[in-house]
């Protein structure tokens, strides 16, 4: 996947629409600025309801709502799903993929979470205490074996380019985080936003409980 691509399609999450994959001209886009549905309420259907269970249980571990909104709140969910059904190419999409069926798998065997939730609704409380607790340990372990990847000595900066062969691991968090900050949710009750910005300050100090700053326009990675 190209990452420029990544980025300006990813631009269109509030004001843009579905991509055709021969629609890369700035032309196009324009016309999707004006014209097109909101990205992230465009329907895909390319994950199981397992796996879409299971991706909604690690956005909010890795994003959770506290006094502020989560990953949820944001779709975040929903982003990802488009973006693995839509920018990622087969390769990516197969480990991300077979990242979350690795995950289901050592959460709970063979059973998917659906049915194994229905099975133990008496204890669905603590059974879903076991599975986020699993889930936290099987994701700290993902993070250990794969330390040493590229993607990790990038900084984890949206913009330093894509590295293709970045693991599941890399993959879930870095999407969960532009699908979280790229939507209206992040950009305006997380981030500070000013819809009516002034002149440029590349050094403006930042005290350690503030947040940044969010784009002037969602998705403005100039």
């Amino acid at each position: 996947m190209n990452r420029r691509q990544f980025i300006e399609f990813t631009s269109l999450i509030l004001a843009g629409g579905s991509l055709p994959l021969k629609a890369h001209s700035a032309e196009y886009q324009q016309q999707l600025f004006a014209l097109g549905k909101n990205f992230i309420q465009q329907p895909v259907n390319i994950f199981t309801p397992a796996q879409r269970q299971l991706v909604r249980r690690l956005v909010e571990i890795i994003i959770p709502r506290t006094d502020t909104p989560g990953a949820l709140d944001a779709k975040a969910d929903h982003f990802i799903e488009l973006t693995v059904a839509h920018y990622m190419n087969p390769q990516e999409r197969e480990v991300f993929v077979s990242g979350l069926d690795g995950l289901q798998v050592g959460v709970l065997g063979a059973k998917s979470l659906d049915k194994s939730l229905k099975e133990k609704s008496l204890e669905e409380k603590s059974l879903e205490e076991q599975i986020v607790e699993r889930l936290i340990q099987q994701l700290t372990e993902l993070e250990e074996r794969h330390s040493d990847a590229p993607w990790y000595q990038l900084g984890n900066r949206v913009g330093n380019g894509f590295d293709s062969s970045a693991p599941f691991i890399c993959q879930l968090k870095e999407l969960t985080v532009v699908g979280f900050f790229m939507s209206e949710v992040g950009a305006t009750q997380v981030l500070r936003h000013n819809p009516m910005p002034g002149n440029f300050d590349g050094e403006t100090p930042l005290a350690t409980d503030q947040p940044s700053w969010a784009r002037n326009r969602p998705g403005d990675y100039s």
